[in-house]
């Protein structure tokens, strides 16, 4: 099972692995964030916290915030 999410305009995957952490956490315009969580409500705080520290880092960098590439969207 893959859910989609999306935090500060980025959006990102959690899979259930079966294995520990049972979670996976996937960051399409992140590549070399790397967390997963125990649980599905974990591996979601994970990322955001993950994605927060990545952009602020970038930040502290005096580089440029990527554009997202990925959006979610409704269908009807």
């Amino acid at each position: 099972m893959t859910t989609l999410h999306q935090y500060r305009d980025y959006v990102f995957s959690i899979e259930f692995t079966g294995e520990i952490p049972e979670w996976s956490v996937d960051f399409p315009d992140f590549p070399g964030i790397i967390t997963a969580g125990s649980t599905l409500s974990e591996a979601f705080d994970h990322a955001c916290e993950a994605l927060d520290l990545h952009l602020e880092s970038i930040q502290k960098l005096n580089q440029i915030l990527p554009a997202p590439t990925h959006k979610l969207a409704m269908i009807a």
